[in-house]
């Protein structure tokens, strides 16, 4: 990959963080519309659950795909066509019943591919010593914007509407899109290399499968036929891509590069805090929103929304401090420190929020933790896997991240049915199903640590 000299590496990470932005406030911006929706459009609940489950999808399988596009056919024509099937889903969603809801949605998903080519891009472009920062920022950008979604979301579905919802993401894929091309280089890329299409097309396919499985199995039943034959589906046909990738010339995924002990490290650590980020803001919300009988303090939507921008915020700040503890410890040593001190946000919120007031400095202290940890991770990648393969490394990267939030959802929300108490004739998450919850995301977090900690030296390119 060759790309031609840039004028100014700030202007170059201020535009891709704008686009990861952009991208990161699709995952949650629509999430409180979503409980008026079967209302205002004569469906159900379930129905209208797809419009959150289609961005995870495409945005999955899009993710690894255009990640290694980008390594053959450059970087700024991969952001381009992916901001662009942003844009265009946020113009036809607003259109038509829950059939278009749906498809805008899931063209908004593609735009999560822009976050593995936008890392990329800072290596390919900037110098050795901007890049550990430009990276920090970008990474933190991601957590920043899922936080920041909820609340703007709420804000704008209240006063404008849910249509403005996508006439808002619209706006800000325009002006992403003038960015990217205005400031992005271009870059030659390597056309000549072969892409894998079977391989692209069974990675889709068990992708959709195995993650179609996850998202709905709250909602089908764990148990269903259905669920159970997606689950076993979606194993079946991602072990026959890996066979498949292993005896190809020239993969979509080089496995046994990433079998390589700090890539695969690297990867499970970036399932791990896919899932703590999303457990984090799941957990926040439904607390502060939970009937004090049941163990929370009765805060309405608006507020609990409201209540994740600290978190937010803090992700945001964090990521200067980063940088300059990778410039001293290393991103393995970053990595660490990520996993512990959202362990230790998780620990202390089982054990001292009395008041909301502690419910939401806890949410910012392992705010703190996933952001350090996700600044490590691009850093990691960018130090250990191959060059030519830079893009797709990345992007398996951001698919291992969003698997775990979709983890972390279906895991939240089981154990919020399961442990759940009667309250005034609802039932609603118990007392037990936070401290079941807040306890096992202790052991995930630590289990991030010790994933650093099994990361060796870095090897230089």
């Amino acid at each position: 990959m060759t790309t031609a000299p840039i004028s100014s590496p700030t202007a170059l990470t201020a535009v891709g963080a704008f686009a990861c932005l952009v991208v990161a406030l699709q995952q949650t911006l629509v999430v409180p519309a979503v409980p008026g929706l079967p209302a205002e459009l004569g469906t159900s609940a379930a129905a209208v659950s797809w419009l959150v489950t289609a961005t995870l999808l495409s945005g999955a399988v899009a993710t690894p795909i255009l990640a290694q596009l980008s390594d053959l056919f450059g970087r700024r024509r991969i952001m381009l066509v992916a901001m662009t099937a942003v844009l265009v889903g946020s113009v036809i969603a607003p259109w038509g019943g829950l059939g278009t809801l749906i498809a805008g949605r899931a063209l908004q998903g593609l735009g999560t591919a822009v976050v593995p080519v936008a890392m990329s891009q800072m290596r390919d472009s900037l110098p050795p010593d901007r890049i550990p920062r430009a990276l920090a920022i970008l990474s933190a950008v991601l957590g920043v914007g899922g936080g920041l979604g909820i609340p703007l979301g709420g804000l704008i579905t209240t006063t404008l509407g849910w249509p403005w919802l996508f006439w808002v993401s619209a706006l800000l894929s325009v002006a992403s899109l003038v960015a990217i091309g205005r400031v992005i280089p271009r870059g030659s890329g390597s056309a000549h290399a072969p892409f894998d299409l079977t391989g692209s097309v069974l990675l889709a396919l068990g992708l959709l499968a195995l993650l179609t499985g996850v998202s709905q199995g709250n909602a089908w039943g764990w148990t269903s036929p259905l669920t159970l034959a997606l689950l076993v589906l979606g194993v079946l046909v991602l072990l026959g891509w890996g066979v498949f990738e292993l005896r190809t010339p020239a993969p979509l995924v080089d496995l046994r590069a990433t079998a390589a002990r700090p890539v695969l490290l690297t990867n499970i650590a970036s399932l791990l805090l896919g899932m703590l980020m999303f457990a984090n803001l799941l957990l926040t919300t439904q607390q502060l929103q939970n009937p004090t009988e049941a163990g929370g303090f009765g805060w309405d939507a608006t507020a609990a929304g409201l209540a994740m921008l600290p978190n937010a915020a803090a992700m945001l700040v964090v990521a200067p401090l980063t940088a300059w503890l990778a410039r001293r410890r290393g991103p393995r040593g970053v990595l660490a420190v990520g996993g512990v001190v959202t362990a230790l946000g998780y620990l202390g919120r089982l054990l001292f929020t009395g008041d909301a007031l502690g419910a939401v400095v806890w949410a910012t202290v392992i705010g703190v933790g996933v952001g350090i940890g996700y600044a490590a991770l691009p850093m990691l990648i960018a130090a250990h896997a191959e060059p030519r393969q830079i893009g797709a490394a990345n992007g398996i990267n951001a698919l291992t991240r969003a698997i775990g939030t979709a983890v972390a959802s279906a895991g939240v929300s089981a154990l919020a049915v399961l442990l759940s108490v009667p309250v005034a004739g609802h039932r609603v998450p118990g007392p037990a199903s936070f401290a079941v919850s807040g306890g096992a995301a202790v052991l995930v977090a630590v289990l991030v640590a010790l994933c650093a900690s099994g990361i060796r030296a870095v090897r230089r390119h």
